[in-house]
């Protein structure tokens, strides 16, 4: 293996270490799909169907103010309120305000672009390293 290639894997590890230390709820499959969408177009922020897994036992509707609040947008609600998807213009610091919310345990989505008929497709992932 060339030096070149040790080096590529060595940022992109410390780059994954990075994204469990400052936002480790999040998907990191998400964070590089946003990272790139945004280098690509610095201009224009792109749209997300985003998923968030909560415990289970909080105050739904209180999740679903606080969502419609942040994105002017109705959330979808599944798996008896521990599961929410909305579509939403996305930016990291909304990832870090969505993953730091209370009751958060995880964050993923896909890239949406326009389409609007999109609908929640993850399942939460059962992570040895999730407290």
């Amino acid at each position: 293996m060339t030096t070149e290639i040790v080096e590529i894997k060595s940022q992109f590890e410390q780059l994954q270490n990075k994204y469990k230390e400052f936002l480790p709820k999040v998907d990191p499959a998400l964070i590089e799909d946003l990272l790139l969408r945004l280098i690509e177009n610095p201009q224009e922020i792109p749209s997300y169907l985003v998923e968030v897994f909560t415990e289970p036992g909080l105050d739904t509707d209180s999740i679903r103010r606080f969502i419609m609040i942040r994105t002017g947008q109705c959330p979808a609600i599944y798996d008896n309120g521990t599961h929410f998807a909305v579509h939403q213009r996305l930016t990291l610091e909304d990832l870090q305000v969505i993953s730091q919310a209370e009751g958060v345990i995880e964050v993923t989505g896909e890239y949406s672009g326009g389409l609007g008929s999109w609908g929640a497709s993850h399942e939460h992932r059962q992570l040895a390293h999730q407290v």
